[in-house]
C-alpha cells in the first residue's frame, strides 16, 4: 500500500484533479473525486496515529482498514472531536463532505449541480476549518 507521504501527495493530486473538473464544468466528477481527497488524507493521518510509514495492507486488521466509509476512517484517525459542534464550522464542513460515497460513481450525469460541487470543494478546502485543512494540520 501507498506510504504516508504518497497518501499526502495523492490527496493534493485529487484535489487539484477535482479543482480542473469543476473548471471545466464537470461538476460530477469533481464532487466525486472530492470524497477521495478526504479518504486519502484520513488515511495518512492513520499512518500518523499510528506511528507507521505504510497504510496497513497485509495484516490480521485488513478488513478494518481497507474502507472507504469516512466516519470509520474518522474514527481510526483519530479525529472524532475534531469535528464536532464545539467545532460548528469544521462540524458543518464535515457533514458535507461525509456524504461521499465509493458508490456514487453510479450516479447520473447531473446528480450534482455547480452549486453542490462548490459546497463540497469548499467544505474539503477553504480556512482552517476546511476537512482537508484540518486533517492535513495533523498528518
Amino acid at each position: 500500500m501507498a506510504t504516508r507521504e504518497q497518501l499526502q501527495e495523492l490527496a493534493r493530486l485529487r484535489l487539484r484533479e477535482a479543482e480542473a473538473l469543476f473548471a471545466a464544468g464537470f461538476y460530477d466528477g469533481c464532487a466525486y473525486l472530492c470524497g477521495y481527497v478526504v479518504e486519502l488524507a484520513l488515511k495518512a493521518r492513520i499512518c500518523a496515529t499510528l506511528s507507521i510509514n505504510s497504510y496497513p495492507e497485509r495484516s490480521r486488521l485488513k478488513p478494518a482498514f481497507l474502507i472507504h466509509e469516512l466516519d470509520d476512517l474518522k474514527l481510526l484517525a483519530g479525529m472524532e472531536n475534531e469535528f464536532t459542534l464545539a467545532h460548528q464550522s469544521r462540524f458543518n464542513n464535515w457533514s458535507i463532505a461525509s456524504k461521499w460515497k465509493p458508490e456514487r460513481r453510479y450516479e447520473p450525469e447531473g446528480t450534482y449541480s455547480q452549486a453542490d460541487a462548490q459546497e463540497i470543494l469548499d467544505a474539503i478546502r477553504l480556512g482552517p476549518d476546511g476537512v482537508l485543512t484540518c486533517i492535513s494540520s495533523r498528518w
